[in-house]
C-alpha cells in the first residue's frame, strides 16, 4: 500500500470513528455488591421505546410527563407506599425525597431504577421478581422525582 493511500485510509477510519460512534448500553450494577446486574425483559415483555432509551443513555423520557406521572402514581401507591409513605418521606423503607441517600447511586435515575429491578438491603426486594415491568419501574422513578420538594 502507498504511503498516500494509507494515509487516506487512516484518515477514513479516523473520520469514521468519530462521526459515527457507537452507543454503549448503560451497564447496570446490584445496589449491595455492585456487581453486573443483568436487565433483560420478562418473557412476552416489550421493551418500549422509554425503556430503550433508558437503557442506551440513562434519561428517563418519562419525567415530566403527566400521563406517565399519573401512571406512576398509581403504580406507587400500590407496590411503594407502604415503606415509603405517600409522600416519599420513608418508614421502613428510606425517605425518597430528601438529600441523604442509604446508598448515593439512588439519587439517580439509573441508581434507583437499580434498587426497583435488582433489590437491595432489608425488605426492599427485586420488584423485576414480582412482575413489574421496566417501563413500569421508569413511571414509578419519574413519579418519585416528582415529589422531591426544591
Amino acid at each position: 500500500m502507498t504511503h498516500n493511500r494509507r494515509r487516506r485510509v487512516f484518515a477514513l477510519a479516523l473520520f469514521a470513528s468519530t462521526a459515527c460512534p457507537l452507543r454503549a448500553e448503560i451497564v447496570f450494577h446490584h445496589a449491595l455488591d455492585n456487581s453486573v446486574l443483568e436487565v433483560k425483559p420478562k418473557p412476552n415483555e416489550v421493551e418500549t421505546e422509554a425503556v430503550k432509551e433508558f437503557k442506551a443513555t440513562g434519561k428517563n423520557i418519562y419525567v415530566g410527563q403527566e400521563q406517565a406521572l399519573a401512571d406512576g402514581r398509581k403504580l406507587y401507591q400500590a407496590n411503594c407506599q407502604t415503606c415509603h409513605l405517600p409522600d416519599g418521606s420513608g418508614r421502613i423503607g428510606p425517605s425518597l425525597i430528601g438529600d441523604n441517600w442509604v446508598r448515593e447511586r439512588a439519587a439517580t435515575d439509573l441508581g434507583m431504577f437499580e434498587i426497583i429491578y435488582g433489590g437491595s438491603s432489608g425488605a426492599m426486594q427485586s420488584f423485576a421478581r414480582r412482575g413489574m415491568t421496566q417501563d413500569e419501574m421508569l413511571r414509578i422513578i419519574a413519579y418519585v422525582r416528582s415529589l422531591k420538594k426544591s
